[in-house]
């Protein structure tokens, strides 16, 4: 019996999958607990006009983000921060800093989670940066450490 897939199932399917199981499962287990219903022509249709629609919002969103990436890496963001007689800064540049700054910069909300650095930035002068924007696009930031 084909069934379509409501809820990821381990071992078995995922979410709008369609797939053959046996009728005794399908009917007593699948069925019955609202994890699967039966696959008429009607519902097939239905699941791949949703499919075709995410696919198509999942590729605008991808495009969006290749746009940003460009207009990150076109761009040198100031961090402004205090600093000793010798050019050291106080504390460092973190992540949630190079967030903040990139982010209010472009009006787009970043968390410090997405923003790759090996270690605080301790030194004025200019240095790169790697934003995780999602769907696989990184992006190259340049980060202009400035004293305040």
């Amino acid at each position: 019996m084909k069934v379509i897939f409501l809820k990821d199932v381990p071992g078995q399917g995922r979410r709008g999958e369609i797939k053959d199981v046996s009728e005794g499962f399908a009917q007593n287990f699948l069925i019955r607990k609202g994890l699967a219903v039966p696959a008429t022509a009607e519902i097939q249709a239905k699941v791949a006009k949703e499919a075709k629609e995410a696919d198509a919002k999942k590729q605008k969103e991808l495009a969006r983000l290749q746009a940003l990436k460009a207009e990150i890496e076109k761009r040198v963001f100031g961090v402004r921060v205090k600093v000793g007689e010798r050019g050291q800064v106080f504390g460092g540049v973190h992540e949630k800093d190079i967030a903040q700054a990139v982010g209010s910069k472009l009006n787009y909300p970043l968390e410090k989670n997405q923003v790759e650095i090996t270690s605080a930035v301790k030194q004025v002068g200019e240095h790169q940066v790697r934003i995780k924007l999602g769907q696989g696009v990184i992006a190259s930031a340049k980060i202009n450490v400035e004293a305040a």
